[in-house]
């Protein structure tokens, strides 16, 4: 292809989807197999990188080719066959939008053009499907289970089958397990959904999964886990006990029993032992989730939603997550009682008090577990939670 993607991040639903996007752009967000970002790398086989909010850009900076196109493309806009096609269409100075007049996407021959009125000057073609974004953070588990369908095509693993991984328990056949997965006596059960098992994943003798799941690089997956359909748990994560509805960024740890549904959660996070979130009013009424867009309570018009949880967040032992909880990002949360409905960023809370985490001991903490993970956690992200930090609203 003769452009760059960049996936422009100051789109409407920004604030919608925080916390998740607090740390990152809208296009960085996971849903399915791959996040947004890698998607469309592998779709168009060009680079990709993102236009986003200041703080940002360090850390996702834009990248371009001087000497191709650029198409510019609402980083919260899921790809679908029908998107694919009309994008690859688009010329110079053309506009794709929906029937109800958002942009979904520009080509303009340079960048600074989209800066001196581009969008507004383009000649606008209207497409003619239905497309999908990500205008709230549940939209993330309501649209995993068809985006791991679609990823399927872009992963670049081939089927497996019951004789591949004799002493199985293999039920249907959408399996997609690369090679260098380790598995113990697990059933799989694909007759309802595909199940992607990525690289270097550990699954434990006791396993069972129902797709359509997928389960990133280098995952370790408990003995006595049980995954329902429509989870994805992104790459380096441990989990255990039952998943359901449920997409977990990354380098994340649920690693002990207890129930975890129709939820999304950040990178980094940890779910100590024995901690379980509802997803269900008992009085069976629509949930309602705090928005940092209106800073209100929003109703979500559904009768199942549970937790969303920015990045690095620390829950106790026992956490009790009630339904329609959203807690913000670098947490550190131990209490006996029901956490509230919801957590302001850096909060440090108890059943004694409510505190803000001192900044310079989270940086501390981060750089300790970055040792002990392996993980990169360098001066750039710093710099993002010290402008999360100075930019939030603080206990006294």
């Amino acid at each position: 292809m003769s452009f760059s993607i960049l996936l422009f991040d100051d789109c409407s639903s920004r604030e919608r989807l925080m916390p998740l996007t607090s740390t990152r752009p809208a296009g960085n967000l996971r849903v399915g197999i791959l996040t947004l970002e890698e998607k469309w790398r592998q779709i168009f086989n060009v680079g990709v990188s993102y236009l986003t909010k200041d703080y940002l850009r360090e850390k996702f900076p834009v990248s371009v080719c001087e000497d191709k196109d650029v198409l510019l493309i609402d980083g919260a806009v899921l790809p679908n066959k029908e998107l694919i096609h009309e994008l690859g269409l688009l010329e110079v100075g053309q506009k794709l939008i929906s029937a109800t007049g958002d942009w979904i996407a520009v080509r303009l021959s340079k960048l600074d053009d989209f800066g001196r009125g581009g969008l507004n000057e383009a000649l606008a073609v209207v497409s003619v499907h239905e497309h999908r974004r990500l205008e709230y953070p549940e939209d993330i588990y309501l649209r995993n289970a068809e985006q791991i369908v679609f990823d399927l095509s872009y992963v670049g693993c081939a089927v497996s089958t019951a004789s591949d991984h004799p002493g199985r328990s293999f039920v249907g056949s959408e399996f997609y397990i690369a090679e260098s997965v380790m598995m113990g006596d697990c059933v799989l059960d694909s007759s309802k959904g595909p199940i992607y098992i990525g690289p270097d994943a550990v699954l434990e003798a006791g396993v069972v999964v129902y797709g359509p799941v997928c389960i990133g690089s280098g995952c370790r997956v408990k003995s006595g886990t049980v995954l329902y359909p429509n989870v994805s748990i992104g790459p380096y994560s441990t989990v255990c006990g039952e998943i359901n509805n449920t997409v977990i960024w990354g380098n994340s740890a649920k690693g002990h029993l207890g129930y975890l549904g129709c939820a999304v959660l950040g990178e980094g996070c940890n779910i100590g032992a024995g901690s379980s979130n509802s997803n269900l009013r008992n009085d069976w009424k629509d949930v309602r989730l705090y928005d940092y867009s209106t800073r209100e309570m929003r109703d979500t018009g559904m009768q199942k939603c549970g937790v969303i949880m920015g990045d690095q967040v620390m829950l106790g032992i026992n956490s009790k997550i009630n339904t329609g909880t959203v807690i913000g990002v670098g947490c550190q949360i131990a209490m006996s009682n029901f956490i509230p409905k919801f957590v302001e960023d850096f909060s440090w809370l108890t059943d004694e008090a409510k505190s803000s985490y001192i900044f310079e001991e989270f940086i501390a903490m981060m750089r300790r577990k970055s040792v002990l993970k392996q993980e990169l956690f360098q001066e750039e992200d710093e710099r993002i939670f010290s402008f999360i930090y100075k930019s939030g609203i603080r206990y006294n």
